[in-house]
Order: C-alpha cells, then sequence, then structure tokens
C-alpha cells in the first residue's frame, strides 16, 4: 500500500502597520528683523534749501526666539548692502526716473556709516535667551540727505532706493555658552528685512534777499531820470522750475506805477515807475499765480543763487525838495 501525503501550504499574512510620525522642523533659534516703515521717507518737499541737510530717522526692530528646553546665547549682525551700483557708504544715492541723483547716507547711533562689512554692520553684544522664550531689541537708524554731492541741483521727481532682496541680510547664530560669538563664525543662519528710502523733490522758490534802489540826488527841474540795482532781488528755485516775479508798490496799483513819499511830512509825492529791462517793459503784478501774472518777469530756476535786476523811471522831479522812498512787494508764483 502506498500513502500518498498531500501537504497543504498556507500563507498567514501579518498585517505590519508602520507609524510615520511627520513634524514640522524648527531650527533652535530663529531670528527675524524688519524696519519700522516698508519706505524710509526722509521728506516730500525737497528743495534746494533743505537740500543738503534733509533728514529723518527710522527704526529696525529685530527679534529672536529660542525653541528649544535649555537656554541660549545668541549673536545677530544686520547688515545693509548697495544697491546703486556702487560700494561707497558716503554717499549711497536715491535715484529718480530720469537717472538723476540725490546723495544721502546711512548712520548708525556712535555716527558711522551703516554698511554690510565688518566694521560697517550693526551688531549689538551677544544677548541670553531663555528656553522657548523670545528677545526683542531695536535699533535707530538716520536717513539724511548730504552736502557736497551736486543734491541742490536736483530736478522735480520722486527718487529712490529699493533694498529688497539680498541688499539687506540678518545673519545669526546661538550657542548653549556664554561665549561672544561673532555673525559668520561656525554654523549660522541669514534672512533678509527689505525696505526702500525715499525723497521727493518739488518745484519751491525762496527770496534770499532783496536790496534798495538808490535813485541818488537830483535837482526839481530834473525830468525822466533813471535808476536800477542788479541785485535787487536775489532767490533761489529748484532746478528747472518755471517762475514768474510780480512786484507791487505801496499803493497796490497792478502796473508798477507807484508813488514815492517825502519821509519828513509824509505829504508829498513822486511818482516812479517798475521796469524789468533797459526798453522800458513795465513790470508789475496783475496776477497773483504763475499763468494770471501777465506784465512779471518769467524765469526758470537753476538750483543756485539768480539775482534779478529792477529798473525805475522817475518821469518828473517837480515836486517840493525832499527825501522820497516807497517799498515795493515782490511777489514770486512758481
Amino acid at each position: 500500500m502506498i500513502n500518498i501525503f498531500q501537504w497543504r501550504y498556507s500563507f498567514l499574512v501579518i498585517p505590519v502597520i508602520l507609524w510615520l510620525s511627520i513634524n514640522n522642523a524648527q531650527a533652535d533659534t530663529t531670528c527675524t528683523a524688519s524696519m519700522s516703515t516698508n519706505t524710509v521717507n526722509i521728506s516730500n518737499t525737497i528743495t534746494p534749501a533743505n537740500a543738503n541737510n534733509a533728514e529723518i530717522t527710522a527704526t529696525l526692530n529685530y527679534s529672536c526666539t529660542n525653541n528649544t528646553e535649555s537656554s541660549k546665547y545668541v549673536s545677530v549682525c544686520l547688515g545693509v548692502g548697495n544697491n546703486d551700483n556702487g560700494t561707497s557708504l558716503n554717499p549711497r544715492y536715491l535715484t529718480a526716473s530720469n537717472n538723476a541723483k540725490l546723495g544721502f547716507a546711512m548712520t548708525l547711533p556712535d555716527g558711522s556709516f551703516w554698511g554690510e562689512d565688518n566694521d560697517s554692520v550693526y551688531q549689538p553684544p551677544p544677548f541670553f535667551i531663555a528656553s522657548n522664550a523670545t528677545f526683542t531689541d531695536s535699533v535707530v537708524i538716520k536717513f539724511a540727505l548730504l552736502p557736497g554731492f551736486g543734491n541742490t541741483l536736483a530736478m522735480q521727481g520722486v527718487y529712490s532706493n529699493d533694498f529688497s532682496g539680498n541688499h539687506t541680510i540678518l545673519t545669526y547664530q546661538s550657542t548653549a555658552d556664554s561665549t561672544p560669538i561673532g555673525c559668520e563664525t561656525e554654523s549660522y543662519q541669514q534672512s533678509q528685512f527689505p525696505f526702500k528710502v525715499q525723497a521727493t523733490v518739488v518745484n519751491a522758490c525762496k527770496i534770499n534777499a532783496t536790496s534798495n534802489i538808490t535813485l541818488g540826488s537830483h535837482p526839481a527841474s530834473a525830468t525822466s531820470f533813471k535808476g536800477s540795482n542788479n541785485s535787487a532781488i536775489d532767490m533761489t528755485c529748484t532746478n528747472g522750475a518755471p517762475y514768474n516775479i510780480g512786484l507791487a508798490p505801496s499803493n497796490g496799483n497792478i502796473n508798477g506805477q507807484g508813488v514815492m513819499i517825502d519821509t519828513e511830512s509824509g505829504t508829498h509825492q513822486l511818482p516812479y515807475q517798475l521796469f524789468s529791462n533797459l526798453t522800458d517793459t513795465i513790470w508789475g503784478n496783475n496776477g497773483n499765480t504763475y499763468d494770471t501774472l501777465t506784465n512779471g518777469l518769467l524765469d526758470r530756476g537753476n538750483g543756485t543763487v539768480q539775482l534779478h535786476t529792477v529798473y525805475v523811471t522817475v518821469p518828473n522831479a517837480d515836486v517840493k525838495p525832499a527825501s522820497y522812498s516807497d517799498t515795493v512787494t515782490v511777489n514770486v508764483n512758481y
């Protein structure tokens, strides 16, 4: 007899459950920084009068968080590079759409210029952060236009410099001991804090000084004598700014026909006429805007001092002998 045994095979399937825990990876220490305003606006009214000294301050805030159960000592460096194709910190430049420039600088509290090199970054002393705590601090930065770089010659427009991307850098690192550490020694991390610096040049005029027109002494029989002053009006206007000057005698005559009064009794009068040139073009004040003043003197600013000559004609001196004078008001419309 032959016994035949048949083996039955079966597979035991044992389910294996794989547990996968996914957590957000987080650095031991994280630091961020930001300027108190996204756009540091030095001024909306830059003119030749303040183009060399307008300034403002902004606060650069920074914060570091210790994400561990042990205390940390943290070192940070806050630097800003150049975004104007240059390497100078004094000046940097704000640029307009026509590539015109304004020289400016960013200054740290100790008076040094703020930059990105080891000797120009802002590096406060290392600070202590307890476990799972946050440290915050700030530094005040001065933004100022600078003399000596042609700022007074700037024409009307918005000038800016955008410090975005890698033009700003916050470098930081942490250690468990209190040994002072630098910004880029051993292992370190970085982040950015973008901001923009801006200034707006506007058309404006300033009368720096006026000086008297002295006609001298003349006999009572004299007729139609003239006088002038080559620097009667000393003024400065924004480069390219059109302006219109009106002259108003004290009697309010809009066509420059004034009257001088004797300085002794105040009762005798001596008429005169104001002119803007030797060809006897009447200089008056028949309008109070650039467009409505049609008998004024038209000119255009260049960012520097401009002198204007005023001519005076006395048609007849047949009056009581005395000293005569009048006050003329200068109105500049731009």
